[in-house]
């Protein structure tokens, strides 16, 4: 996928994961506010902290849904934004074929190519199980598919609900879904870009609610992997996932664990990577900060470590007493910092030390690094002339739609 800063350009399916973040909650969760409505102006400063975090490659499209704004003519204020506030890759709206087209359009006016030469966008095109396609979401599809934008393929079958209870089941209606999805892509426009991106999750039948970070579910990310190799198609699964209603230890644990299974399973495309809550439902800043904490710890883990003659040290072991140390040592100064991996957020100070700093939880830790970040934001350069056939385009077509 090219991006408007072609440092920034990204490819799915060739190794590593591509991550985005948050993906449709209608509910934000600040440190401050708590859990409330999400606007258009919170949509904003979820596009500028994935600008500014290396963990996320690609910008969603509804890191949450805003309330504020005409809900007919939401996706052009999204998008908008997403192209204007970051100059990495964005997600494109796939519902319906004038959104679709709208999306595709407005990429094709920041990139200077209205032909679409290139792939800009990713869409994100779900099924409504257990068998059935939404027109307006197979119309999206389709105009991704003729224009040759990539299109994420991805049922959210639930267990015991939209999908039998055992797994097997589940993973053979998710499967089912989804190669009608690709079928559908390239009778349209053969060869058009596709990742296969089954979602399934679980009913808690106690209680009737959403299950989506459970053990079942890292079994369903394993799955996925396996089937991507079996088809030799790229691949959308994980996240950082949490039933959790709060930044606390629950959302913690779940969303490492199910992050360190997306990577492990070879998942190629991850969406929910940062900031998810309460099983999908909430977007909070602060957890989204703190999953790129976790997708750090987990790159480091996957460098391994180095087995060279100079990492060895013998001679250096040889050279040190056996009652001395290596902390004056230069060797130890120069590999300390390239070894090793010093949080951002995660404290390691002493208890006196963090104490006389405030005695300040993860949490309390994300929010300041949250402020800290938006300050510092800079929105990337883009030809005024650009932005204003941008802003033309979504100004006639809110009036069209308006009208």
């Amino acid at each position: 996928m090219h991006a408007r800063n072609p440092e920034n350009d990204v490819t799915i399916g060739e190794g590593g994961s591509v991550a985005a973040p948050a993906f449709g909650p209608p509910n934000v969760a600040t440190f401050e506010d708590g859990r409330r409505n999400s606007t258009l102006a919170d949509y904003e400063d979820l596009i500028k902290l994935t600008q500014l975090q290396d963990q996320l490659q690609v910008a969603s499209y509804t890191t949450c849904e805003p309330h504020d704004v005409d809900q007919a003519v939401k996706h052009l204020e999204m998008i908008s934004r997403s192209l204007t506030l970051t100059d990495k890759p964005v997600m494109s709206s796939n519902y319906g074929a004038d959104r679709a087209k709208a999306s595709l359009e407005m990429a094709g006016i920041v990139h200077d190519d209205p032909d679409l030469s290139e792939p800009y966008v990713i869409g994100l095109a779900n099924s409504v199980p257990p068998r059935r396609w939404d027109a307006r979401m197979a119309e999206g599809l389709m105009v991704h598919a003729r224009h040759g934008q990539p299109i994420v393929v991805s049922p959210t079958v639930m267990s015991s609900a939209s999908g039998p209870a055992p797994l097997a089941g589940t993973f053979a209606l998710e499967n089912a879904n989804i190669l009608f999805g690709i079928t559908l892509a390239q009778l349209t426009n053969p060869g058009t870009p596709v990742v296969y991106g089954p979602q399934a999750s679980n009913i808690d039948v106690r209680y009737g609610s959403f299950a989506t970070a459970g053990p079942e579910r890292a079994l369903s990310i394993s799955f996925t992997g396996q089937m991507g190799e079996f088809y030799d198609v790229p691949t959308r699964a994980g996240g950082g996932l949490t039933d959790s209603k709060t930044v606390d230890d629950q959302a913690g644990a779940e969303s490492m664990w199910h992050l360190d299974v997306t990577t492990r399973s070879g998942v190629d495309f991850v969406i929910h990577a940062a900031g998810v809550l309460d099983s999908y439902s909430t977007v909070s800043p602060e957890k989204l900060v703190l999953d790129c904490e976790r997708l750090r710890y987990l790159e480091r883990y996957r460098e391994g470590y180095d087995l060279s003659e100079d990492a060895f040290a013998l001679d250096l072991i040889r050279e040190t007493d056996p009652d001395d140390h290596f902390l004056n040592e230069r060797h130890t100064l120069t590999h300390s910092k390239s070894e090793y991996l010093f949080p951002e957020l995660y404290t390691r100070k002493s208890y006196d030390d963090w104490t006389d700093a405030g005695s300040k939880d993860g949490f309390e830790a994300a929010h300041e690094r949250v402020v800290e970040l938006l300050a510092e934001y800079e929105r990337p350069e883009l030809d005024p002339d650009v932005r204003q056939d941008l802003d033309a385009f979504v100004e006639e077509a809110k009036a069209d739609i308006q009208s």
